[in-house]
């Protein structure tokens, strides 16, 4: 079913519509008192002839959900958005599907399979979105450090894999990066604190697209793609530093 939703173009539209209208407003509604947005007037100016790649930091599974609601709020572009994510919650648990279907419309597509037995399925997820990116309309998040980082230090980034460096280079989308912090695992745990209106602050601040322009001009390899997942990271890592200093800076 999954795939049908993604893949054929009227039962997309359907799906789109309800992440923007009922997904989208309460994953917002869930973080409205904790959440700061920074240089979001970047948005503003976007209006772009082909995909964008979304890409940002991985610290909780809801760090995309937050990140597509702003973007939905912010952009009217957006025809149809894809964050892919681990088959083992998402796809093979009632829970991880019950929240693949309600918060986000089945957006959370194409599944990325860890098991050695279904590993190979991921040239397909590799594929397909970076035909998807080559269409004016689409929104792809992806983490180039591929998983979520458990460090103590939210401010190390795990080494970039090269998946996301490959989607950039064979559809030379615009590349946004973005870092957030501040969320935690549950959506339960999220609504609970809005509703008291507690919880640490939830800050997300967006660069200015990444130039990969001189990377797409290098021999095609593993070698280019991991560069270009290289430099995406370190844009992302950037604005890490940014943050760290805000909140130094006693922002809250």
């Amino acid at each position: 079913m999954l795939r049908q939703v993604n893949t054929h173009p009227p039962l997309k539209r359907v799906a789109h519509a309800y992440l923007r209208h009922v997904g989208s407003p309460l994953i917002h509604y869930a973080a409205r008192h904790r959440l700061q947005v920074f240089n979001d007037d970047r948005l503003d100016g976007l209006a772009p002839d082909r995909g964008v790649l979304v890409a940002s930091n991985h610290r909780s599974f809801l760090d995309m959900f937050l990140i597509s609601a702003v973007l939905l709020r912010r952009c009217a572009w957006i025809r149809r958005l894809y964050f892919p994510v681990r088959s083992e919650f998402f796809y093979d648990r009632f829970d991880g599907l019950l929240v693949n279907t309600v918060v986000t419309g089945l957006s959370m597509y194409p599944p990325v399979y860890r098991d050695a037995a279904r590993r190979a399925r991921n040239r397909e997820m590799v594929s397909f979105l970076a035909d998807e990116l080559q269409r004016p309309g689409t929104v792809v998040g992806l983490h180039p450090e591929g998983r979520r980082s458990r460090s103590e230090d939210p401010y190390t980034l795990l080494p970039a894999r090269p998946g996301i460096g490959e989607i950039a280079r064979r559809a030379r989308p615009l590349v946004l990066p973005v870092f957030i912090l501040g969320l935690r695992e549950r959506l339960g745990t999220e609504l609970r604190d809005t509703i008291r209106r507690t919880g640490p602050s939830i800050m997300l601040t967006f660069g200015a697209p990444v130039p990969l322009q001189g990377y797409f001009d290098e021999p095609t390899g593993p070698r280019q793609s991991l560069r270009i997942a290289q430099a995406i990271r370190a844009d992302i890592e950037a604005l890490g530093v940014i943050d760290r200093q805000r909140r130094a800076d006693g922002v809250r």
